[in-house]
């Protein structure tokens, strides 16, 4: 399986509504933690509150779909006005259904944006969707993820169709 994504970007803000329609896609997925903003934060900052918003009005569908816990899934998801789906069990197919499902949109016309290639560009493969794979906000604080991101970077390595579109 090709753990490469389709594109690459260095943080979310850089995905403009141009880009999504290039690509024939009308909605989004988004992880949270170290894509909509770092796992340390309590609040997404002022420029992808305003990236949300810019999509919102292209009308773009945009929800959250992320391994992390409902509370802080439910307080971001409800500060940028989109829904959020919170301990999805990505990468698994179920958590991406559930995603669509709630975006009212089928596989084809959706990407998922995050920063793991082990559960989001994975999660996009099993499902049919697009990988938008962005620049973690921080090198991670957990022993597992720094490991995780040596393997993504040995796997990224030399990949053409993973460049960033975006300097």
């Amino acid at each position: 399986m090709d753990l490469r994504p389709d594109l690459r970007v260095h943080r979310v803000e850089d995905v403009a509504p141009d880009l999504l329609r290039t690509y024939g896609l009308d909605g989004l997925l988004l992880d949270l933690d170290e894509t909509l903003l770092p796992a340390e934060a309590d609040r997404p900052a002022a420029p992808v509150a305003a990236w949300v918003r810019r999509l919102l009005a292209a009308g773009v569908r945009l929800a959250i779909l992320s391994n992390g816990t409902p509370r802080r899934v439910a307080r971001v998801a409800r500060e940028l006005g989109i829904p959020g789906l919170a301990l999805v069990g990505k990468p698994w197919p179920g958590a991406v259904r559930r995603g669509l499902k709630r975006l009212g949109l089928p596989p084809a016309r959706v990407a998922i944006v995050g920063d793991q290639l082990f559960t989001d560009v994975l999660a996009a493969r099993w499902s049919g969707t697009r990988a938008i794979l962005v620049t973690p906000l921080s090198a991670g604080g957990m022993p597992h993820t720094r490991a995780l991101r040596r393997l993504e970077s040995r796997i990224l390595k030399g990949d053409d169709r993973g460049r960033p579109v975006h300097r």
